[in-house]
């Protein structure tokens, strides 16, 4: 067991130490100010993709949006493309044209490591936030990695992510949410046989999930 944990553990070093950084906010709108927020989420990511970032944008079922910034390398490209976007005029007048009127207000804060092998393609996902037990994030990755072998198999695309707590979001893609209809409704005997088993030794606990449509 010493052995297979201070393997997972060395996998996890590799596996952070070639990811890429992704930058997530969660966003609420005021009463009657969704299609202002959107309309500033538009306009922000203009900017910042100009700048060289690359935005996602996606609204979950609950009417809260996501923000979403990458498309670097390593967090020293992302902290130079910070600098760059607070040293941006144009910034600083969106910055100040939606302070004078806030359509929203932040939630919630991710900063992601998104582990090599990570497919987030696709129109829906589905986010499952999971928080380590005593073994740390090690273990509850090596047990969401075979989880993603057999997700993958049934034509779901999955991402693995660690954010800033160290907790795991571990991300299942969708091409639409006709497909995600379709999976909801397909029971995955390998996948259920699996978390049954994983049940008797848990290296985690399930504490957040959300699903999202990804807008153009």
């Amino acid at each position: 067991m010493k052995s297979t944990l201070v393997a997972a553990l060395l996998l996890l070093s590799c596996s952070i130490a070639h990811s890429t950084p992704l930058a997530v906010t969660i966003w609420k709108a005021y009463p009657g100010k969704s299609a202002q927020m959107l309309e500033q989420a538009m306009a922000a990511r203009a900017i910042q993709e100009k700048l060289g970032a690359t935005v996602m944008i996606a609204m979950e079922n609950t009417g809260r949006m996501h923000y979403a910034v990458g498309g670097f390398e390593t967090w020293q490209e992302w902290a130079k493309w910070v600098a760059k976007l607070q040293a941006s005029e144009e910034w600083t007048s969106w910055q100040a044209r939606s302070a004078a009127d806030p359509a929203s207000a932040q939630e919630d804060n991710y900063l992601l490591n998104v582990l090599p092998g990570a497919n987030g393609d696709g129109g829906v996902y589905q986010v499952f936030i999971w928080d380590p037990r005593d073994g740390g994030v090690g273990p509850l990755v090596e047990v969401a990695q075979q989880a993603k072998a057999i997700h993958e198999k049934s034509g779901i695309r999955v991402s693995i992510n660690i954010d800033q707590m160290q907790r795991m979001h571990y991300v299942m893609n969708y091409d639409n949410l006709e497909h995600w209809a379709k999976m909801q409704d397909t029971p995955n005997e390998e996948f259920t046989a699996f978390m049954d088993r994983q049940s008797a030794n848990p290296t985690g606990d399930l504490i957040e999930v959300y699903t999202a449509n990804r807008l153009p």
